[in-house]
């Protein structure tokens, strides 16, 4: 008795969210992966480990349509799945497959739309997050939703931290979804446009302190952009980064930006509401260091009352 032929699939992704997903489908051997695409340099490439798998590596949309119309082996392409990608896949591609594009986006959509999501739930202060899978259409994150799963988000949640535990949720749903597909389970729900909420691409000047922020702002800044671009502050010669702190609720007000105090446990900054007690910093080119390390060998750093911009 002849076995099954397995459906051809593509995996398109980057980052370390879409290696634990590849890992773990070329682990279970559900699908015949003919295809791995991904960015150069990218932690994906270290899949080439497994054997008999084309990882390609592109730059751009234009390589992704060449590699469809040279590559013979995607004719009766089952599905893709794409994770983490940052570009939008042409109707060409989509339409190749036979029962679609599939992505999974880190944020319960249609909420947080867009390329950073994970970092925009801690900046505003979100309470619940989770992951989201969608049949993809010709608009980035705007496809059908099939499958949602939700997460709490811990108060002292940092990136990498959000990042870990909507890796490991995203791995249940892909999961359930593959499920679905053999029961022939599938559903699909339109998302609502009236509650989309977008994010935007972060720079390295996004890390940059505005001391008119309120105190609250800033420390879930620094949650936020912990692995990049970190969030600092420019002081004389040195740009300053900050990695812990503490708010101090004071009724009385110093200037914003104000030096108040800076000694061997702390170094107190005003802000436009309450104090930013930082206790932990890295100054540029060296370690990380608590405060009372820094204060010991240069006990003169930060001046008192001196008005950082």
């Amino acid at each position: 008795m002849k076995k099954k032929n397995k459906k051809k699939i593509i995996l398109i992704g980057t980052q370390k969210i879409a290696y634990y997903q590849f890992k773990k489908i070329i682990k279970k051997k559900i699908y015949k992966i003919i295809l791995i695409i991904t960015k150069k340099n990218d932690i994906v490439c270290k899949l080439s480990k497994y054997k008999n798998l084309n990882i390609f590596k592109i730059k751009n949309n234009e390589e992704i349509k060449n590699i469809f119309k040279k590559n013979i082996k995607i004719k009766k392409l089952y599905l893709i799945i794409i994770i983490c990608f940052g570009l939008k896949i042409s109707k060409y591609i989509i339409k190749k497959t036979k029962i679609g594009c599939f992505n999974i986006h880190p944020s319960l959509l249609p909420k947080l739309k867009g390329p950073s999501p994970i970092q925009y739930s801690i900046l505003k202060n979100y309470k619940i997050t989770g992951v989201t899978l969608i049949k993809i259409n010709k608009k980035i994150d705007e496809g059908n939703i099939i499958l949602q799963k939700k997460y709490k988000i811990n108060k002292k949640e940092n990136y990498i931290s959000l990042y870990k535990k909507l890796t490991k949720l995203s791995l249940k749903i892909l999961f359930k979804f593959f499920k679905k597909i053999k029961e022939n389970k599938i559903k699909y729900k339109k998302q609502n446009k009236k509650k989309s909420t977008y994010t935007k691409k972060i720079y390295k000047i996004d890390g940059k302190i505005n001391w008119n922020n309120k105190a609250k702002y800033i420390e879930r800044q620094i949650r936020a952009f912990c692995l990049w671009p970190k969030t600092f502050f420019y002081y004389k010669k040195y740009i300053i980064f900050i990695w812990k702190v503490k708010i101090i609720k004071k009724k009385y007000i110093y200037k914003i930006g104000q030096i108040i105090k800076y000694n061997k446990k702390y170094l107190d900054i005003q802000t436009s509401k309450n104090i930013l007690r930082i206790t932990k910093i890295q100054i540029s080119g060296k370690k990380i260091n608590k405060i009372k390390n820094i204060y010991n060998s240069k006990p003169n750093l930060f001046k008192k009352n001196y008005i950082i911009k």
